[in-house]
């Protein structure tokens, strides 16, 4: 499958973003294993700070660079698997990532969870169907399935994000459409890719403090014993069989009932 990069490529870029995508995007595309160009990538990613003056200007571009490219790519696709692999190997060096004086270490992925939050910006909601809204709601489905395959490696961001989407999608009323599609497909590839970590969150037993409790609050239609707690993912198990046996009346195709069958396959083989 060929992967459209001319979204990125058509970004206002910096002079300094303009080269590293080239060089991204060339490792990407040789015809290599995907270990390998993991390997590369994250030889690259270092390069970029190592030559830079101002490294942690390079980070921030870096890191935006990578999550626009991951929003590009398809779930599933091999180039996820690489740019994953790649910073992987980049937080297992543990030594600074610059020559710098007060340099920060690779182990901490620095300013990468910064990231991630300023592109977190949810396009599914309420509005006329047109092409700029597909392709936006299409990036939203690929970067939550990366972001998700990232938090399930340990590399980031942590509960906030799973929790903010099955909110969208399963505590909210319903949309139509494909900004409701979208919903359900990106709470179901959270489910699917980090069940595990999302179950223990919510069968935790620590009390969560009021800065917390409110970000992670729960949607319109659930009355629940808010945020974390074992009814809240009952919940979420509810409404996703509620919505798989409504999919013909909310016109959910056959990929999102699929994606749903397959959540609900992964919050039972946790509770087993």
């Amino acid at each position: 499958m060929e992967v459209d990069l001319s979204y990125i490529e058509n970004l206002d870029l910096s002079d300094s973003e303009r080269p590293m995508l080239d060089i991204l995007k060339a490792t990407l595309q040789y015809p290599a294993r995907p270990e390998a160009k993991a390997i590369k990538l994250a030889h690259d990613i270092n390069f970029f700070y190592e030559s830079s003056d101002e490294s942690s200007g390079i980070l921030w571009e870096t890191w935006y660079l990578v999550l626009d490219i991951a929003a590009s790519i398809p779930s599933g696709h091999q180039w996820h698997d690489s740019l994953l692999q790649s910073l992987d190997i980049l937080r297992k060096r543990n030594k600074p990532i610059s020559k710098h004086n007060g340099s920060p270490i690779w182990k901490e992925l620095p300013y990468l969870s910064e990231t991630v939050r300023e592109k977190w910006v949810d396009p599914a909601g309420p509005g006329e169907e047109t092409e700029k809204l597909r392709e936006l709601l299409s990036r939203w489905k690929n970067l939550n399935s990366f972001v998700a395959r990232l938090s399930s490696s340990g590399i980031a961001p942590g509960i906030t994000y799973p929790i903010w989407q099955l909110r969208e999608a399963l505590e909210e009323p319903p949309l139509q459409g494909p900004a409701m599609e979208c919903r359900i497909w990106v709470a179901s590839e959270w489910i699917i890719n980090y069940a595990d970590a999302i179950f223990e969150e919510m069968n935790s037993k620590e009390e969560v403090d009021e800065d917390t409790a409110r970000v992670l609050q729960g949607g319109t239609l659930y009355k629940g014993k808010p945020p974390l707690s074992p009814e809240r993912w009952t919940f979420w198990r509810d409404r996703f069989t509620a919505l798989l046996t409504g999919a013909l009346s909310l016109g959910l195709n056959s990929v999102v009932a699929t994606r749903i069958s397959d959540a609900l396959r992964s919050m039972d083989s946790i509770e087993a």
